[in-house]
């Protein structure tokens, strides 16, 4: 049973944006078997139809999660009236966060970079958090700029431009016509 089609972009896990370029039937260990031909850029790797969907291929997301994902970026991180932005605030677990990246879903990776985008404006982001920032960053950025039919560089600035107006929405909440609380 094929649920993608010659052609098709899709995601996988390791590998990024792929397109299947075509489906080949092949003997493995004495059976025979049909595989998606996937190719990212030079990479060309093949994927048992059987095992697709298990091992995470899937779709790229359709405007309605690109929506969701830009809005959940979107969303400001509210504190208490009474408490302190600290580091753990925004704390994430990094072998999660690590599983996360690895699977490529869209609103796990908008939360990774919310979390992690306010964390750096109150302390420096770890070695592993920079990786994992980074890595998030660029696949959300690839995969939104490919549906939209754009550069990374353009979406990955429109992200940030979304966090930082979370924050500044985050701060006014908490501004008296006097000035900042304090």
């Amino acid at each position: 049973m094929r649920t993608f089609q010659i052609g098709d972009t899709v995601v996988k896990p390791g590998l990024g944006l792929c397109k299947i370029k075509g489906v080949q039937k092949m003997s493995l260990n004495g059976e025979e078997c049909e595989l998606y031909v996937l190719q990212a850029g030079e990479v060309k790797v093949m994927v048992p139809l059987s095992a697709a969907h298990t091992g995470g291929l899937r779709a790229i997301m359709d405007p309605e999660l690109a929506e969701q994902v830009l809005g959940a970026i979107a969303e400001p991180i509210y504190l208490e009236e009474d408490q302190d932005e600290t580091p753990q605030l925004y704390a994430i677990d990094i072998d999660q966060a690590r599983d996360q990246v690895k699977r490529r879903d869209p609103l796990g990776l908008a939360e990774i970079i919310r979390r992690l985008f306010n964390k750096a404006k109150v302390q420096d982001l770890s070695k592993y958090e920079q990786e994992i920032y980074s890595q998030s960053m660029n696949m959300l950025g690839d995969e939104i700029a490919h549906l939209e039919h754009t550069t990374r560089m353009k979406i990955t600035h429109r992200i940030r431009t979304l966090l930082n107006e979370a924050r500044k929405q985050r701060k006014s909440k908490f501004e008296s016509p006097l000035g900042p609380r304090g």
